[in-house]
């Protein structure tokens, strides 16, 4: 087990909880089994990098606990089966990437943009294996030019990817697909679930390998705002298409 706490009080002295570094590595033991990984950050412009190999891992990630923290990054990087990755990022401008290879891993992130109106979040989720599961929330002051962006990419069958955004101009990008192969059945059973609220936010899901006929896919959309929200849902195969878009 590693814990890592670098901690300060950003808003009581400008130069503490600022611009720390922590990497754990649990990797150099080869594939190891229910290794726990810890990294607690707050202030602006830290990094965190997590890396794990085996099975039932587990990596946890936060930073930022005051208002004005930002300028965060996370990195998460795990290889086996059964791994969860949970990262935990308040307030601005901030960026999580979190790769899983293996089967039955999943990843749950949350991100909130606070007060200080700048550029939003931003997140990227790389699962390649069989029963994965991606769960995020990104949420956004009620501020201008304030947007959050997730991009979500699973390979292979019966994954599950569940995205939450709040706010205006959020995008979000999920596509579940797999090498193409002789049955052309890569990228099956397969379901996303897109929920935005807000205006001007944008939904792109693509399901099944080009030319596949893979089948069983789901995708559900509902957007709730005003005005100016898309939705694009590309599906190969015999799969299941619902959007619902609402004032």
């Amino acid at each position: 087990m590693s814990t890592v706490n670098q901690l300060g009080d950003v808003n009581g002295n400008s130069n503490s909880g600022m611009n720390n570094e922590a990497d754990v590595d649990q990797t150099s033991g080869g594939a190891a089994v229910q290794q726990v990984s810890n990294i607690q950050q707050q202030g602006d412009g830290n990094y965190a990098k997590a890396e794990q190999i085996g099975s039932a891992n587990d990596s946890f990630i936060q930073q930022g606990n005051n208002e004005e923290a930002e300028d965060n990054s996370a990195d998460v990087y795990q290889n086996g089966d059964s791994n969860e990755s949970n990262v935990l990022q308040r307030w601005d401008n901030n960026v999580a990437n979190i790769d899983q290879v293996g089967n039955n891993n999943s990843v749950s992130l949350e991100q909130a943009a606070g007060p200080n109106q700048t550029a939003g979040n931003s997140s990227t989720i790389s699962q390649d294996g069989n029963n994965n599961s991606a769960v995020s929330y990104q949420e956004t002051a009620a501020n201008p030019g304030v947007m959050n962006t997730e991009v979500v990419t699973q390979m292979d069958d019966y994954n599950y990817s569940e995205l939450n955004q709040i706010g205006d101009g959020n995008s979000s990008t999920v596509t579940q697909s797999g090498a193409f192969d002789n049955l052309g059945t890569n990228g099956r059973s397969n379901e996303a679930y897109v929920d935005q609220n807000g205006e001007g936010n944008t939904s792109n899901i693509t399901q099944g390998a080009q030319g596949s006929i893979a089948a069983d896919n789901m995708a559900t959309v509902n957007q709730s705002g005003m005005l100016g929200n898309m939705s694009t849902i590309t599906q190969n195969g015999a799969n299941t298409a619902t959007v619902t878009q609402s004032n």
